[in-house]
């Protein structure tokens, strides 16, 4: 990271995984607010501070600043997908999760309920730093479930329409899914999966079930590179450039019927 900062040829820095890692890691190397003390400064946005993240860095002027787009590219597509709704479940609690209950308890009416899972206590932990504040100011029912699952009760107790998330990364980076082969999603859930690509197990078991609508991470992954591109490169229209994104990477996309 010192090496970015010193750099004339680079603009900035995407960081794909580890969102919440790096930022606790490199935390001798931040200086949020500005004071001029930390020894190498990295100034946040208020979004990456807020969430304890970063996945774009851009190089200006001898020093880093930091953002957080996840919980801009999540909102863009969640609220698309998933305008308005009373119950979410959230597989995961790391980036991902915490940017998609950052984005739903800033709505104007925000879900009555909000249910995420983990294995980590120090992943849950965090979620709760962070969210907690925006469930109680907002009155939003807020539970965080520690274990290694499956969670399929937690998933079938949700009322009709309600969201389901996987955001854990199985199915993708490691085999697995967070639910067992015999989970009953609730009636008209949207079941999404923030993957778009792997094995997918979670959204085979929801389109073997009539009546929900299901959504791979495709339009995600989209938004993601737009959001998180758009603060090193100036681009002037996000929303154009994922959509952009969408229609040059369409033939790349191993799964193209996943997203519907």
């Amino acid at each position: 990271m010192t090496d970015l900062a010193g750099s004339d040829e680079v603009l900035g820095a995407v960081i794909t995984t580890h969102k919440v890692a790096v930022l606790r890691e490199a935390g001798d190397l931040v200086d949020w607010p500005p004071t001029g003390r930390s020894k190498w400064p990295l100034t946040l946005d208020p979004l990456a501070a807020e969430c304890g993240e970063v996945n774009a860095l851009r190089r200006e002027a001898g020093r880093l600043a930091g953002f957080a787009r996840d919980p801009i590219s999540i909102g863009r597509v969640v609220d698309e997908i998933w305008p308005d709704g009373e119950h979410v479940v959230c597989l995961g609690a790391g980036g991902s999760a915490i940017a998609l209950g950052r984005h739903l308890l800033a709505r104007p009416v925000p879900p009555a309920r909000l249910v995420f899972t983990d294995r980590s206590g120090a992943a849950g932990r965090h979620l709760q730093a962070v969210l907690g504040p925006w469930a109680e100011s907002r009155r939003v029912r807020l539970e965080v479930h520690l274990g290694a699952g499956p969670w399929d009760h937690l998933v079938a107790s949700g009322p009709p329409a309600t969201l389901v998330v996987n955001a854990t990364g199985l199915g993708k980076d490691r085999p697995g899914n967070p639910l067992s082969p015999v989970v009953e999603f609730p009636p008209a859930a949207l079941v999404w999966d923030l993957n778009y690509r792997g094995d997918l197990a979670m959204l085979r078991q929801a389109r073997a079930q009539d009546g929900l609508v299901v959504h791979d991470g495709w339009q995600l992954f989209c938004h993601g590179w737009a959001a998180v591109l758009g603060p090193i490169l100036d681009l002037p229209n996000e929303m154009d450039t994922a959509a952009r994104f969408a229609v040059l990477a369409a033939p790349l996309r191993a799964r193209p019927e996943a997203c519907r």
